[in-house]
Formats: C-alpha cells, sequence, structure tokens
C-alpha cells in the first residue's frame, strides 16, 4: 500500500513539472511568431502601430493600450487572452483619443511570476473590406 502512495505521489509531481514546461513552452510558441518584442511599441506591416502605457506591467493595476491607426482601417473587436495560463478572454474597448484610440484595462493575478498576455484585435480595411488580426503580446510580472 505504501508503495502505491509513493507512486502516486512521484507521478503527480512529474506532472506538475511538465505542467510548467507546457506553460513556458507555450510562451516560446506564441513570441516565435510575434512581429516585435513583448512590452514594446511594435509598428506592424500594415502600418499600425500599438504600444503600452508602461513597459512594466503588474497584476490588479490598470493600464491603457494605444493605436494608431491608418484612417482607412477600423477595430471590429478587440480581446485579451491569457498565452502563459488560460484565463478567459478579456473584452478590450478602444475609444478615440485625438489621433489614436485607447483602452483602459487591467488583468488578473496569475500562478506563474510572469504571465504573457496577447491584445487580438480585428481590423477592417474600409475601402474593400478585407479583414486583418494583429497579434500583440506583453508580460504582466507579479
Amino acid at each position: 500500500m505504501m508503495f502505491f502512495k509513493k507512486l502516486t505521489c512521484l507521478i503527480a509531481c512529474l506532472y506538475l513539472l511538465n505542467g510548467c514546461d507546457d506553460m513556458a513552452s507555450s510562451d516560446n510558441r506564441a513570441l516565435l511568431n510575434a512581429q516585435c518584442a513583448a512590452n514594446q511599441s511594435c509598428l506592424f506591416l500594415n502600418e499600425v502601430k500599438i504600444w503600452l502605457s508602461d513597459t512594466q506591467l503588474s497584476p490588479e493595476t490598470p493600464f491603457s493600450i494605444f493605436i494608431d491607426l491608418p484612417a482607412h482601417y477600423k477595430i471590429t473587436n478587440s480581446r485579451l487572452e491569457g498565452i502563459t495560463m488560460y484565463m478567459g478572454y478579456i473584452p478590450q474597448q478602444f475609444k478615440q483619443k485625438g489621433a489614436f484610440w485607447q483602452s483602459d484595462t487591467m488583468v488578473g493575478v496569475c500562478a506563474q511570476e510572469n504571465m504573457l498576455w496577447n491584445l487580438e484585435v480585428e481590423l477592417m480595411q474600409i475601402d474593400n473590406q478585407t479583414q486583418h488580426t494583429l497579434d500583440y503580446y506583453f508580460y504582466v510580472k507579479q
């Protein structure tokens, strides 16, 4: 009976360690396809620029996301999604503030010290109705 308890404990520990590796590899897979470095201002090929109010973000602390959008685009949908750990979606509402768009938001605390998030922005090119999706990645550190 004691053997089975030890074996169960060993399997549970290995499973947890493997789960941590999977989280790190999900971050690496996401960033491998990123067009810009996480938390940095990013100018996409379609001349859309996205940046954060601060490059060092903390959970449960308000921050802003900014988008400089060419006149021939409009935002049709936007949301935040946890990459390191799935925490559901957080819809983003961008409001025009002069020449750029701004969304004031915050994210929750994660079990991981460094949590990678993705801002997914769906755009429509007004003149030909073409849809574009941009992915902007950033870390929140506890």
